[in-house]
């Protein structure tokens, strides 16, 4: 049995198409597995099996990547396929790949490709509307959802200490409503400075606009700091939040990744690019703070958070430990 999967474009989504993989596994555990996915996806899958990965470049000379993609998956006559993506050229793709059957929602119009299709039910949390699409095509034979893990090693990359170490990820410019505002973050490491944390920043390159000005503040308040912020590979991130003791995040993939590795997290709720109720870990441990509910403006949800809020929630979380 020859299974080619195609995963969504963001890390945090492909994270929660991780329980639906299970199932897969469990119902076939002699299939030979090919992942289409973007690079930044691939350390998502490490220890999981997967023979082949086929690279999705997205937009990038589109015409021609989608013909060499065509090409390459059919090189191997998968017999199923599984759209973990919603887009008419991703079933278009299997089909003109010769995939014997095709499984999917039926988004854009593209049932008449698929050959096992559901509705779309937006209600649905994340890890529930794909385990549902794998679950529902092999019959319902499945009641309770996988774990959801994903793999990681002690990092090389924080010093031994016997401090706490604490991981940001607070969200740059591009992350808009998201992201914790830097004045407020200024005064949530003033008052953190006293606590005896290793303080580790983490995220990708346009983060570091922002940690590189959180580490000066830290390093002149002589906090002990380490700023890994667009320094990381994926793998090497996952590993780093995997090896914390807690984890500080905005709603990014970092809190999947987190949830993901059993480490323990604290989540900044401001207004996401999804309702939060459909994409929040389904795990048992993990704190929210949300402080703007009465609030109407998207931008002041996160803002009204307090950073003695974040300095009390990470003292109850670690005593916790």
């Amino acid at each position: 049995m020859r299974i080619i999967i195609k995963t969504p474009k963001f890390i945090g989504d492909t994270i929660m198409t991780i329980p639906a993989f299970e199932l897969l596994r469990k119902e076939f555990p002699d299939a030979i597995f090919t992942v289409v996915c973007p690079t930044s996806s691939i350390d998502i899958f490490r220890k999981k099996g997967i023979q082949r990965f086929i690279i999705d470049k997205g937009k990038k000379n589109r015409f021609k990547n989608t013909i060499k993609m065509i090409k390459e998956i059919r090189e191997e006559r998968y017999d199923i396929g599984f759209l973990f993506h919603n887009t008419f050229l991703d079933a278009l793709i299997f089909k003109l790949s010769n995939i014997k059957i095709i499984v999917g929602y039926n988004k854009e119009n593209r049932k008449i490709l698929l050959d096992f299709w559901l509705k779309i039910d937006r209600s649905r949390h994340y890890v529930n509307h794909y385990a549902n699409l794998v679950n529902q095509y092999l019959g319902n034979s499945h009641k309770n959802l996988p774990k959801m893990s994903i793999y990681y090693k002690q990092s090389r990359l924080i010093k031994e200490t016997s401090k706490p170490k604490v991981g940001f990820v607070l969200g740059g410019d591009n992350k808009g409503t998201r992201t914790y505002p830097k004045v407020l973050t200024l005064k949530l490491f003033s008052i953190l400075h006293d606590s005896n944390y290793h303080i580790i920043l983490i995220g990708d390159k346009e983060d570091n606009k922002n940690n590189t000005i959180y580490q000066q503040h830290l390093e002149s308040i002589g906090v002990e700091i380490t700023n890994l912020s667009g320094k990381t590979t994926i793998a090497e991130f996952i590993d780093v939040i995997g090896s914390i003791d807690l984890l500080v995040t905005i709603d990014s993939s970092a809190m999947h990744i987190s949830a993901s590795t059993k480490t323990p997290f604290i989540v900044l709720k401001g207004k996401g690019t999804s309702a939060f109720d459909t994409v929040y870990p389904k795990v048992d441990f993990g704190n929210i703070i949300f402080s703007g509910k009465n609030l109407i403006k998207d931008e002041d949800i996160i803002k009204a958070i307090k950073p003695i809020e974040i300095k009390q929630s990470i003292e109850k979380a670690l005593n916790e430990l």
